[in-house]
């Protein structure tokens, strides 16, 4: 009943000539625990093989044709209009999704409810690893760029419908047809809500893995067709950042700056300006009156934030990977652990995994707690000696133990500043 209640998933794979593939997409998609679900095939006319292992599993799709077409987003289009489920999402050849569970985790999700086009993180495949990549949950950021995969989100289907991909605009924007459908969908004013989960796995080496190309598509598409400084400006920063990060010489320098200098140079500035100017010159965020002790090991800087008067101690590791956002007048105790980074417990290839943690104003980490990747610690909250903390903590609980739980409240009348400084620490 639950199921019914959320409704059926059409799920359209698209597919030539790809026989080594595409029986585990297919097989990706009867593995799938969510039961109101209904499959389309659409094949370009493959000559390989492709079409015997289709029709091997024939009586279990709710359609599917092999026959010529004018490319994929011609054969989506075609899907669409077979597709009769409430939700519809794309599994191309080559695909898979990364659990049993990942239909089930979309629709079953709190967002379905109030969402037009939800969308979650995928898993990158390339031959030396396998790594999530994070989807942003700041829907605004689609304003200039793309921040999910389009196989790794699912839309209505009545709004589908009226979004086609627009196979006049091929000569134009090539391969990413896919992404101008979802910025029309996104300046409609259409609801898009992230959920955290793997969606899908992709193979890197694809269709758009052109950064530089890929850059071009998506000025085309933000600025739709008029002449954008601001976009034209963002397309010209991002090529210039490809360029360095596909230089050795770069990435060393890179790496030189954000892990030696930072943790191994640093450490024995014995004044807080420079160090502070260092850090804010390789990237990180730091408002006036805060304070970072030495002997602290920083995991990229470049994706820390912190607040004014908030005071880090000694000893402590700070995992800025996933993005680690301090507000203002936190204390930080000694040898205290965030991590934003992780791995897959439940992934067979251990897969790498990034959320951010956010800790809020007037927070208070205690001596030796850890606070672990995707939470958030509320205004004015403690988090006491010891403890590990693996969900939210509310605005002003005090919570204790392993896992953390709550075991007071502080005053909410909170008024001070976390000084805290000293010289030559």
């Amino acid at each position: 009943m639950e199921q019914l209640k959320h409704g059926k998933v059409s799920v359209v794979t698209v597919v030539y000539n790809d026989v080594a593939h595409i029986r585990q997409t297919m097989e990706s998609f009867f593995s799938q625990t969510w039961e109101q679900k209904e499959y389309i095939v659409i094949d370009g006319g493959s000559t390989d093989g492709t079409v015997d292992i289709i029709r091997e599993y024939a009586e279990h799709l709710a359609y599917w044709c092999s026959e010529p077409d004018k490319g994929i987003y011609d054969a989506m289009n075609k899907g669409i209009g077979k597709a009769a489920g409430k939700w519809l999402n794309f599994l191309n050849s080559g695909d898979y999704y990364a659990s049993a569970d990942s239909l089930k985790d979309m629709m079953a999700s709190d967002a379905e409810q109030h969402a037009d086009v939800l969308f979650g993180d995928s898993i990158e495949i390339n031959e030396m690893c396998r790594q999530r990549v994070t989807a942003s949950a700041d829907v605004s950021q689609l304003e200039m760029i793309p921040t999910f995969r389009h196989g790794s989100s699912l839309i209505r289907t009545t709004i589908q419908s009226k979004f086609p991909f627009d196979l006049s605009k091929r000569k134009r924007l090539g391969y990413s047809l896919d992404w101008d459908m979802l910025y029309r969908v996104y300046k409609g004013g259409y609801r898009f809500c992230k959920v955290d989960t793997v969606v899908q796995a992709y193979q890197k080496e694809g269709v758009s893995n052109h950064q530089y190309k890929n850059l071009w598509y998506n000025y085309l598409i933000t600025s739709q067709g008029r002449f954008c400084p601001r976009k034209l400006s963002f397309f010209v920063r991002r090529s210039a950042d490809t360029f360095l990060k596909q230089c050795s010489l770069y990435a060393l320098a890179r790496d030189f700056m954000l892990e030696f200098v930072v943790n191994d140079i640093l450490h024995y500035i014995p004044f807080w300006m420079p160090r502070k100017l260092f850090l804010r010159m390789v990237g990180a965020k730091i408002g006036k009156g805060s304070f970072i002790m030495k002997n602290n090991y920083i995991m990229n800087a470049r994706q820390l934030t912190i607040g004014d008067y908030s005071h880090i101690n000694r000893d402590c590791i700070v995992d800025s990977r996933g993005g680690l956002t301090i507000g203002d007048n936190v204390s930080i105790s000694h040898r205290v652990n965030i991590m934003t980074g992780g791995h897959d417990a439940r992934d067979a290839h251990f897969v790498g995994v990034f959320k951010p943690i956010v800790i809020e104003d007037y927070a208070w980490l205690g001596v030796g707690c850890t606070v672990l990747q995707g939470v958030t610690i509320g205004r004015g909250a403690i988090v006491s000696a010891g403890a590990v903390v693996t969900k939210d903590v509310a605005p002003y609980d005090v919570v204790a133990g392993v896992p953390a739980k709550p075991i007071g409240k502080r005053p909410q009348n909170l008024n001070y500043h976390c000084s805290g400084w000293l010289p030559f620490t």
